[in-house]
């Protein structure tokens, strides 16, 4: 049965969106109050560029770095607007695009960011998959371009819910452990293969989430 046309314009409505993100600051605040946080140092010194897989989305406020603000690339769709408004509650910045529209916009933008010291943060596999699959060369080109390196990492928590979405979207609970990971930094050379980068980093970010998982007793979620 399709959606009526009037609750379309409703849950569009700046209103209800300003709800939205009202509602998820708070919650969001309460969990990481109540987290019991098993946090792996962070391996190299800022600034660096953050990948995670895109179902982990939710949790990037609790990898926010100490200096300059981190700026994650946003998609532009109505999603992508909540995440945005809500990670400006914690301090993160955001560069609006995607592969599909504004992408080399954005790409440019957080160059630019990346080169004047903040540390970048984008998800390899959004914004719509195959789930846990590298699905473009942005964040290699980003990391050549820049000369940053690839930090790959990962959050889990104990108490969450899985959403049957294409990423397996975390949503995050009160009162639970809270597990981060890094794997190895990885440097993108002008002459490195693509390929080879690409499935580098896309094992790097696998190994760092399963071992979240793991950590907090969570069965690995599946590459699709």
């Amino acid at each position: 049965m399709a959606t009526p046309a009037f609750v379309k314009r409703i849950t569009r409505s700046d209103a209800v969106l300003s709800l939205g993100v009202n509602f998820s600051k708070i919650y969001f605040k309460f969990v990481m109050w109540t987290g019991r946080y098993d946090r792996q140092a962070v391996p190299i010194p800022e600034p660096y560029i953050l990948a995670m897989w895109h179902g982990r989305l939710i949790m990037a406020p609790m990898l926010q770095t100490k200096s300059k603000p981190l700026v994650a690339l946003i998609s532009g769709h109505r999603d992508g607007k909540i995440i945005s408004r809500v990670g400006a509650a914690f301090g993160i910045q955001t560069a609006v695009g995607s592969s599909s529209k504004g992408g080399m916009r954005a790409a440019r933008e957080m160059m630019r960011l990346g080169k004047s010291g903040h540390s970048l943060f984008v998800t390899p596999d959004g914004p719509r998959g195959p789930r846990m699959r590298i699905n473009s060369e942005g964040v290699l080109d980003m990391a050549r371009l820049t000369g940053l390196p690839i930090l790959p990492v990962s959050v889990s928590l104990s108490r969450h819910k899985l959403l049957r979405s294409w990423d397996r979207l975390m949503l995050p609970g009160l009162f639970a452990k809270v597990a981060i990971r890094f794997g190895e930094p990885i440097t993108v050379e002008a002459g490195s293969p693509t390929a080879e980068m690409a499935e580098r980093l896309q094992a790097a970010l696998t190994a760092a989430q399963n071992e979240t998982d793991r950590i907090v007793g969570l069965q690995p979620v599946e590459v699709a």
